[in-house]
């Protein structure tokens, strides 16, 4: 059996287990997918609809796919003194293809996360068991009664995703389609998904891009073993960006600014309100001279952020640090990444034999 047809016998047995399986509407199923990227892209805020910036921006639109990349991208990042590690590869653009295609591979762990079940000591208030006194085998935690720490018992999550994008060219707007995969392990259990992207940029002015994504298009699922199905619903996100230059000195601006419209609903977190729909805007700024870049960024959920990056050209490395302005709980972030084109590491090998 080929490639396609394993994948669309995939297809169809994820479409048939959904339609006849529980199934919620979830908030944070997919969120492994917004939280990943580089740190050219994390230092900006993932501000990226419009804004290309690297071969980890399709994770933000799948048009961006159109620019050529000839390198490999490795980025690691930690969170919460590196309980949540996370690593991502995206690969050269794949020319096998008769339209060209990104391949991006990301994996998100979290280990050492206690397991509570079983460990309270139900016994009531008098902290004997068996005597049937208030509060006992009641399932809370009431005064007199304690937690047994030895039975406290430790696992791990780890969640890998896979995504794969390509463009098309439409009049003056470049189209591009991301196809995503995922695998959700969960202490003994585990979940399965795929999910598509649609996005569009084009350009109005000299130096301009505005952008437009439709994330979660078919209502992405995520499939338990347990037959629960999760959807994510879709959301949309606007984004525009402008690059200003100058002819004598090597000195280059970059703004961007993108909204994001949840069909959830409102919440207290949006930052303005259209009709039943809740929006949050995101917005980053980069200031490029020669190989140096330094940038600024404000992500979804107040995460602010900032890094530093070094290019030259058949190599760069870049930093970027996000924190949040309003919750202490989605702790620091630290993300370094390097990308270096083979071709050129292979010919200076050769100068060397």
């Amino acid at each position: 059996m080929n490639t396609r047809n394993t994948l669309k016998l995939f297809v169809v047995v994820l479409i048939f287990t959904s339609i006849s399986a529980e199934s919620y509407w979830v908030r944070y199923g997919w969120q492994a997918f917004k939280n990943t990227g580089d740190a050219q892209s994390l230092a900006l805020g993932q501000t990226q609809t419009a804004a290309f910036g690297g071969a980890a921006s399709v994770l933000q639109n799948p048009a961006h796919a159109k620019n050529p990349f000839d390198q490999y991208l490795y980025a690691h990042q930690n969170r919460f003194a590196g309980l949540v590690n996370s690593d991502l590869i995206a690969f050269p653009t794949l020319k096998r293809f008769r339209n060209p295609v990104k391949m991006v591979l990301f994996h998100e762990g979290v280990s050492q996360i206690p397991d509570t079940r079983d460990v309270l000591l139900d016994w009531g208030l008098d902290g004997i068991p068996g005597t049937g006194d208030a509060g006992e085998n009641n399932g809370q935690l009431d005064e007199g009664e304690r937690l047994d720490a030895e039975k406290v018992s430790y696992f791990r999550q780890s969640q890998w995703g896979v995504h794969f994008s390509s463009t098309w060219q439409l009049n003056r707007w470049t189209i591009g389609v991301g196809m995503k995969g995922f695998f959700h392990a969960l202490a003994e259990h585990f979940a399965s998904g795929i999910g598509i992207d649609v996005g569009a940029t084009s350009s109005f002015w000299k130096g301009n891009t505005v952008g437009l994504v439709l994330t979660d298009v078919t209502t992405s699922l995520l499939v338990w073993d347990n037959g629960t199905v999760e959807r994510f619903s879709p959301e949309l996100f606007a984004g525009i960006a402008q690059e200003i230059g100058f002819d004598k000195i090597p000195l280059r601006f970059k703004f961007m600014a993108d909204i994001a419209l949840d069909p959830f609903g409102r919440s207290v977190y949006d930052d303005l309100q259209l009709g039943n729909m809740g929006g949050r805007y995101r917005a980053g700024l980069e200031i490029q001279y020669n190989k140096i870049a330094l940038r600024f960024g404000r992500g979804l959920n107040a995460l602010t952020s900032a890094g530093l990056g070094l290019d030259w050209g058949q190599a760069a490395i870049h930093y970027a640090f996000t924190s949040s302005s309003q919750s202490a709980m989605l702790g620091d972030s630290h993300l370094i990444s390097f990308s270096l084109d083979p071709k050129w590491l292979a010919a200076q090998a050769a100068k060397l034999l």
